[in-house]
């Protein structure tokens, strides 16, 4: 099974390539994926959030309906979600 720390380096190069920003910012565990009154956050395109969940459903065996509003908060939130979704499908499997 996946560590977190790898899943959080997996989820982060994806979204870097699915928003094609080559690296020219860096995500951090609390950049915010969305907007709100203080900044513009990371994702401003709602087609971004289905291609980024369909690439980590595929990268982990999980549906994209699992990874839900909260689960793309940060890096962090999302991470999370994702090794907890790993982690029930692997004791299911078991």
């Amino acid at each position: 099974m996946a560590q977190l720390a790898e899943i959080k380096e997996k989820v982060s190069s994806i979204i870097d390539n699915v928003l094609q920003l080559d690296g020219a910012v860096t995500i951090t565990d609390e950049t915010s994926f969305f907007g709100n009154e203080e900044s513009a956050g990371l994702i401003q395109d709602s087609l971004a959030i289905l291609e980024i969940a369909s690439r980590l459903a595929e990268e982990y065996g999980i549906l994209p309906s699992d990874l839900d509003e909260a689960s793309f908060q940060n890096l962090q939130t999302l991470s999370e979600m994702i090794y907890s979704k790993v982690a029930e499908n692997s004791l299911a499997a078991a």
